[in-house]
């Protein structure tokens, strides 16, 4: 038993490694023509068209059994159902039993999720990244953007419902026009005709303006501070280049970056010593470093190397001491964040243990 859970784990790490690097893009593509062809059937000018009808209804349902098989193995690999994946359940049970809509647009997450780490979409995924980091300050504006609409609406209820029984009678019209005025949008549907109401409703454009002024600088200057240390940070290009890292797909190489942290430090610093507690890797992105062997002869490491997985991988304390001997840009990755990406890409691991192997 314990042979045969062994050898399905190997078997569901090598699949799900061959799928991220080889699969996932192609699929990407298949979504995005089948988005295409679910517009381009609703179009006025395929009314006629049979044979058009007819190969797009081919392609559509092959994609769909593409879909399906896609989603068994899937879930056999990960062995838990996320959002992304209850979502294309819900698209293929709709499909297969229930046929009510077309529901295959929704399906666009999971080709941006597929994307979200090639150069086109990085900045994207950075926005979401940011509105997650910044989530408790926007729901504290958006309370307050609420708590000012229902203030005003109720008032403009007292102040024109009397006057505009039909569209202002009630605290839920107002606040329809408080809606749309407060957001700025105008329809002109609703508007207040006497003089407090006109007041009343000049207050509110201006709060408008204001209200939603607030989470749009949060969400720009904390978008702007990550789009920086993204910047600061390491091109994916450079972290392909890094062995350990080079057989693995793009949206890994995304959340290393996204997991990376700058450590700067002058010339002649100790970085750690022989028998500290291992918790990180470094990156030499900058700069030089030398690792103390003792008794052995000392290893001199420069741009591009890397140094200190060795004690995460064997949970055992650091080995040597090393120190700069220029002023370094580091680049850490933490060894939570390590096990993480060794659980999800087995092959990371497999090149650290060529490493060590290569040393001994």
């Amino acid at each position: 038993m314990e042979f045969s859970l062994q050898s399905y784990n190997l078997l569901a790490m090598d699949l799900k490694t061959f799928f991220d690097k080889h699969v996932d893009n192609y699929l990407g593509v298949l979504i995005l023509l089948n988005i295409l062809h679910q517009i381009i059937s609703s179009m006025a000018f395929m009314e006629g068209r049979e044979s058009l009808v007819l190969y797009g209804g081919i392609f559509f349902q092959v994609s769909m059994y593409i879909f399906s098989v896609e989603f068994v193995l899937r879930i056999f690999l990960e062995r838990k159902l996320s959002f992304l994946s209850c979502l294309d359940l819900l698209v293929l049970l709709n499909h297969f039993f229930l046929g009510l809509i077309d529901l295959r647009v929704f399906r666009m997450l999971r080709a941006f999720q597929i994307f979200s780490q090639t150069r086109i979409l990085l900045p994207a995924n950075t926005l979401f990244k940011t509105i997650k980091m910044q989530r408790h300050a926007l729901i504290g504006s958006l309370v307050l953007v609420l708590s000012i609409l229902l203030v005003f609406s109720t008032l403009m209820y007292f102040v024109e419902g009397d006057d505009q029984p039909v569209k202002l009678g009630s605290i839920p019209l107002a606040l329809w026009w408080g809606m749309e005025t407060l957001t700025t949008v105008g329809y002109g549907d609703v508007h207040p005709v006497t003089g407090p109401g006109r007041v009343l409703g000049s207050l509110i454009m201006l709060l408008g303006i204001a209200m939603f002024a607030l989470p749009a600088a949060i969400l720009g200057s904390a978008y702007y501070e990550e789009m920086q240390k993204r910047n600061f940070l390491v091109s994916l290009e450079t972290i392909t280049e890094i062995p350990i890292f080079a057989q693995l797909p793009i949206n890994a190489i995304g959340k290393i970056n996204e997991k990376l942290e700058v450590v700067l430090l002058p010339a002649k610093k100790v970085i750690f010593e022989k028998g500290d507690e291992a918790d990180s890797m470094y990156i030499i992105e900058i700069g030089r470093v030398e690792i103390d062997l003792e008794p052995n002869p000392s290893v001199v490491k420069d741009q591009g190397d890397f140094f200190g997985e060795m004690g995460l991988v064997s949970n055992s304390p650091r080995n040597a001491t090393v120190s700069t001997l220029d002023e370094v840009k580091l680049l850490q990755l933490k060894k939570e964040d390590l096990e993480e990406l060794i659980e999800e890409h087995p092959v990371i691991f497999k090149e650290i243990e060529e490493r060590i192997s290569s040393y001994s």
